[in-house]
């Protein structure tokens, strides 16, 4: 029988995480629309301050999976929560419980930096996540529709601030 373990990444592993990235970037497309490197993820999120918590799921040695979080503030529930920014296994090793182990250990960690949530999004049509989301005890948050403000338009926003 193998072993999953679920842990925070580590540097020498920044290649194989890379790749995931770039699997997870690529559904639906032909190639992602920035690649991730290596070195983007030690600089981003195993340096000494890293933008989002990265959690791995290793099998049989192999880095099979990834999550990525940060801790956001929900005014509803006057609380801290997580937003799961990125969840992806690679088909080869799903449903061998590294997608539940990774959700379970971003909400350990989350729970650990006093959150109390985690939130996220989910593509269009994605039926199998829906049906993962579900069997994990998720629910949807109505009317909740996720936005995202990029590119020029992000960057002629916060020129108006003057920043």
């Amino acid at each position: 029988m193998s072993r999953l373990a679920v842990r925070p990444a580590r540097p020498e592993e920044a290649g194989a995480v890379a790749a995931l990235f770039n699997a997870i970037n690529s559904l639906g497309r032909e190639a992602p629309p920035v690649w991730m490197t290596a070195e983007a993820v030690r600089r981003d999120l195993l340096g000494p301050d890293p933008w989002a918590a990265l959690l791995v799921a290793v099998l049989e040695g192999e880095v099979v999976g990834f999550v990525t979080g940060s801790p956001c503030y929900d005014s509803e529930r006057a609380a801290g929560g997580f937003f799961l920014i990125d969840l992806y296994v690679a088909p080869a090793a799903r449903r061998r419980g590294a997608g539940r182990a990774l959700v379970a250990g971003l909400a350990a960690e989350a729970r650990r930096r006093g959150a109390g949530a985690l939130w996220w999004g989910v593509d269009e049509g994605d039926d199998e996540a829906m049906l993962f989301y579900r069997a994990i005890g998720a629910e949807a948050e109505a009317p909740f529709t996720g936005q995202l403000l990029v590119g020029p338009a992000f960057e002629r926003l916060a020129a108006e601030a003057g920043a």
